[in-house]
């Protein structure tokens, strides 16, 4: 019953393959082919500002509750499908109509029923849209908007640690300066203090060598 439900409202464009022709208009039409849907797709008239894709999945699911909610005796659904068998004629759409309602008629179908019944389907198709929207805005506040309550307080993590990072690297260029600074205080007490001792080691030296040879005089001329 789904099958046949859904084949009133979707298009299945395998139906259109041929055999690929051997002549010269053959292979015209195969390359026509070629951009034609691939096998299986379905065709439906989707608003040029969507961004998703007609799902076979959710139309099953939303055809299911047509079926669940079908009306009692002849109704839209009824009407669909007898126009539908007028698919393969070759007349107006305009003309179509006309004969299907016409049939319908001697059925005790009004256009204000056909209408009636047309709205009671959109109708269950709107409870359906309602429920989907609220199990979406639960799955949305699940998945995303707790995901970007953490990537707000990452953010703020991000930022405090940045000026952590900042204040240090701010801390660590003033200290390598101190460090240059002392290392030159250190240098310069270093020579100073090395010449001290140079100094001292050679005067030292002087004096004693001096001391040392006034005693060996002392000891040639004083004996």
């Amino acid at each position: 019953m789904l099958k046949n439900l859904k084949s009133l409202f979707i298009v299945d464009d395998s139906s259109d393959e041929k055999k690929e022709p051997e002549n010269k208009e053959g292979k015209e039409t195969a390359v026509k082919k070629t951009e034609q849907p691939a096998k299986n797709k379905t065709t439906v008239n989707v608003p040029p500002t969507s961004k998703g894709a007609v799902d076979n999945a959710i139309i099953d699911k939303l055809l299911q509750a047509i079926e669940k909610n079908n009306l009692e005796g002849f109704d839209y659904l009824e009407f669909k499908k007898a126009l539908k068998a007028l698919e393969k004629i070759p007349m107006d759409e305009a003309t179509k109509y006309r004969s299907t309602y016409a049939t319908a008629s001697t059925m005790g179908v009004t256009l204000s029923k056909l209408i009636d019944s047309t709205k009671h389907y959109i109708s269950v198709l709107d409870n359906e849209n309602n429920s989907f929207t609220k199990a979406f805005e639960g799955q949305l506040t699940t998945k995303v908007g707790d995901k970007e309550k953490e990537i707000v307080q990452f953010d703020a993590i991000i930022k405090e640690k940045s000026q952590k990072i900042k204040q240090l690297t701010e801390e660590i260029t003033k200290h390598q300066a101190q460090i240059s600074e002392l290392r030159k205080v250190v240098d310069e007490s270093k020579a100073k203090i090395d010449k001290t001792k140079n100094d001292f080691k050679l005067s030292y030296h002087h004096l004693r060598t001096q001391l040392e040879q006034d005693v060996e005089k002392m000891k040639q001329y004083l004996k």
